[in-house]
Parts: structure tokens; C-alpha cells; sequence
């Protein structure tokens, strides 16, 4: 009498529906904990490239983001472009990037650091001039078009208001041949934008997120039990009856 309870073809659909949430719970936190274990990897990749004592940049070399190293030049500033989007402390600005022309390499944008906006943030700043001098200048080396770190908490949150540097846009001020990835300043140039922000070192959201969807998991079964259950005692009544 249980088993046949279970046979109807409504309390079939409900049994199928369950399956198929779960399979998509599990699969989801199977990729989020996917993710959270890529994100360790590169947290330990990127802290163990900027503990290392900067080196010369080659423009035949390659490097992976966040390498260190320093250059000889000077800075150009009738190439220099503002990044919207860039946000400090929960404050909108720009990142200021200008060009960079070292003397035994081909050029390289530099990002010298964010500027807040002004006004109602559709006015263009002006920042602080680049030094006009030789120098040696430090820094990180950074993709064009990277993606920002998210930001998240148990429950899904919206990844953080940030703007990218698009290598489209500097190629419109500047087309000749440059390095192609560009630098994140480190190095202190006195009168100079706020430095661009480091990495923190978090796990992100994504163990939370598997969690997350593990939990659901157990929700589903203990809603099927609960409707199992119900489904079991009205079949019992109805045959007292």
C-alpha cells in the first residue's frame, strides 16, 4: 500500500521535479567549490610574484599578471587617459593612466593611480601632472580588459561597481607599438594620484555560495519527504474510511 502510494502520476512528477533540482544544486556547488579552489591557486600565485624583488622589464620576455618589475624613462604626458568607472572607499574617480617611454624598450601605459571626480561626476578632473624627469619607475604588470575581484556573501551579491582598462580606448589616443600588458605604479612619485589598489587575499564568496546550494539540496529532500508523508496519510484515511 506505501509503494503504490508513491505510483500516481502526479506524485511521479513532483519525485522527477525533485531529482532534477537536486542534480542542478549539486552541480552548481560542485562549480562554485571549483572556483573557490582556482581562486586559492592565484591568491598564492599573485603573493608569491609580489614578494619578489622587482626585475628589469624586456620587452621579449613573458610575464604573468602582477609580476614586479621596474623600468628606466620618462613619462609622456600628451598621452594620457582617464579610466571612469573606479571607485575608492565607496567614492567614484578615475584611474589615470599615462604613457611611459622607457629607454630600452618600446612603451608602456602606466597606471599612475585613481583621482576622485568632481561635480556631479561628468566633469573631468585634472590630476596631478606625471613627473617630467628621468626616473626609474616600479610597478606590477597588469592585463588589459582584466576582470575585478566580486564580492559576495552567503547569499549572492552583486559584483562591485568598477570599470575596466579596454585596450580599445588607449589605442584611440595612442596607436604605435606598446608593451602589451601595462603597469599598476607601486613606486612612490611624490604630488601623484592615489596608488591603484593591491589584491586582498580572500577566498571570494564561492565556498559560501557551495554551501549555499548544498543547503538546498537537504531542503528539497526534506520538502519531498514532507509531501511523501502527507501524500501517504491521506491514502491511509481514505482506505479507513
Amino acid at each position: 500500500m506505501k509503494i503504490k502510494s508513491f505510483l500516481y502520476p502526479k506524485s511521479i512528477a513532483i519525485t522527477l521535479l525533485a531529482i532534477f533540482g537536486i542534480y542542478i544544486c549539486v552541480t552548481a556547488a560542485q562549480w562554485q567549490f571549483n572556483r573557490g579552489q582556482s581562486r586559492q591557486a592565484e591568491n598564492v600565485r599573485v603573493k608569491q610574484l609580489l614578494t619578489q624583488t622587482p626585475i628589469t622589464l624586456d620587452a621579449n620576455a613573458n610575464y604573468p599578471t602582477w609580476s614586479k618589475v621596474k623600468i628606466k624613462g620618462k613619462f609622456d604626458s600628451n598621452h594620457e587617459i582617464l579610466v571612469r568607472g573606479k571607485y575608492r572607499s565607496d567614492k567614484y574617480g578615475f584611474d589615470v593612466l599615462t604613457l611611459f617611454r622607457p629607454s630600452s624598450t618600446k612603451p608602456i601605459w602606466v597606471d599612475r593611480g585613481w583621482v576622485e571626480a568632481i561635480g556631479d561626476a561628468t566633469e573631468i578632473p585634472i590630476p596631478p601632472s606625471a613627473p617630467t624627469e628621468n626616473l626609474e619607475i616600479i610597478g606590477v604588470l597588469r592585463a588589459f580588459d582584466e576582470k575585478e575581484s566580486t564580492t559576495g556573501s552567503l547569499i549572492a551579491l552583486p559584483a562591485p561597481k568598477v570599470g575596466r582598462i579596454q585596450i580599445s580606448k588607449l589605442d584611440e589616443n595612442f596607436s604605435s607599438p606598446r608593451f602589451e600588458m601595462y603597469l599598476q605604479l607601486t613606486s612612490d612619485l611624490g604630488d601623484s594620484p592615489i596608488p591603484a589598489a593591491l589584491p586582498t587575499f580572500s577566498d571570494g564568496p564561492h565556498y559560501a555560495y557551495s554551501f549555499q546550494w548544498s543547503f538546498f539540496v537537504l531542503l528539497i529532500l526534506g520538502g519531498r519527504f514532507l509531501i511523501g508523508r502527507e501524500e501517504l496519510r491521506s491514502k491511509l484515511s481514505s482506505v479507513q474510511l
